[in-house]
């Protein structure tokens, strides 16, 4: 049992490190200078998308097992300081996979927009909302990281 709680810990730890990484690499390349994405950034984006997925799926899954192999967890019950933090940290979870959510379909609708040729108006909002996805999911990524070091 201890292996497997050590397995879920380690999984849980490297993909919540590979995908606040990928987050802060997506916020800091959706900020170009001119404020326009470049082709060479929309394809590398594209290839890092399912890479997103996976870490999140990972987190979930090893988050699952943690939680449940825990001794002071208990279904619907926040008698302590740990339960609350646990419920934060889910509720946290939740708001960065909608937003992530969020994002990958702004990101589907804007390569459809370019595909069409529609406005460049249109195109740099559609690229300031991206920028506006991933700066919340660091942000909300930042409060999670804290309310688990305060879970220990």
């Amino acid at each position: 049992m201890d292996f497997l709680l050590w397995a879920a810990r380690s999984m849980h730890l490297f993909a919540v490190i590979v995908w606040l990484g990928g987050m802060l690499f997506q916020a800091v390349m959706l900020r170009s200078e001119a404020g326009v994405i470049d082709a060479a950034w929309r394809e590398r984006f594209a290839r890092f998308q399912p890479f997103v997925w996976m870490c999140i799926w990972t987190i979930l899954v090893t988050g699952i097992a943690m939680m449940l192999f825990d001794p002071r967890f208990v279904f619907f019950r926040y008698d302590d300081t740990w339960s609350v933090l646990l419920g934060l940290k889910q509720a946290v979870f939740v708001a960065m996979v909608f937003f992530a959510v969020g994002q990958a379909r702004m990101w589907r609708r804007s390569e459809l927009i370019r595909a069409a040729g529609e406005a460049e108006q249109e195109k740099n909002l559609y690229d300031y909302h991206l920028l506006r996805f991933a700066r919340v999911n660091v942000g909300l990524a930042i409060v999670a990281i804290l309310l688990a070091a305060g879970m220990k």
